[in-house]
């Protein structure tokens, strides 16, 4: 499985800590920017580029960063083959893999700690979907708006 990364300015020093442990986990990391610290950029594009990447190679995930991660959530949904969640505290993400198959995770980088987002990618990373009727309803039903 593949990792996609995208931050932006404000989610990019989290970012490159998040890859560094990632690849030393083992895990096949593809960082899609920004790949410099850069004021003037927009985490829209960078949501876009993880997005355009996943779609190319279904069985990925995404972990998208920027200063309160909410811009993030919202650029992700646009994609209708995305499922992102905003990844604030370890319940939220479990349930979110567990119950909607999450497959991008979007934190904030404003007062989270290296530490904190490594058990959060953790949990997103190995918490199974449960795969029951009424949560693969659901997520057929999302496929379906707009």
């Amino acid at each position: 499985m593949t990792i996609y990364l995208g931050a932006d300015h404000d989610g990019w020093a989290l970012k490159e800590k998040i890859k560094a442990s990632l690849q030393a986990q083992g895990h096949k990391v593809s960082d899609q920017g920004n790949l410099k610290h850069e004021e003037a950029d927009d985490y829209p594009d960078y949501a876009k580029r993880v997005a355009l990447m996943m779609k190319k190679n279904k069985d990925s995930r995404g972990i998208l960063c920027c200063d309160s991660g909410q811009g993030m959530v919202m650029a992700a949904n646009r994609f209708k083959h995305l499922r992102a969640a905003f990844g604030h505290d370890e319940t939220s993400i479990k349930q979110a893999r567990q119950d909607e198959d999450i497959n991008v995770l979007c934190l904030m980088t404003r007062g989270l700690s290296l530490k904190q987002a490594e058990n959060f990618i953790k949990l997103f990373l190995n918490s199974p979907f449960k795969a029951i009727p009424r949560y693969k309803r659901r997520i057929q039903k999302l496929n379906k708006l707009g």
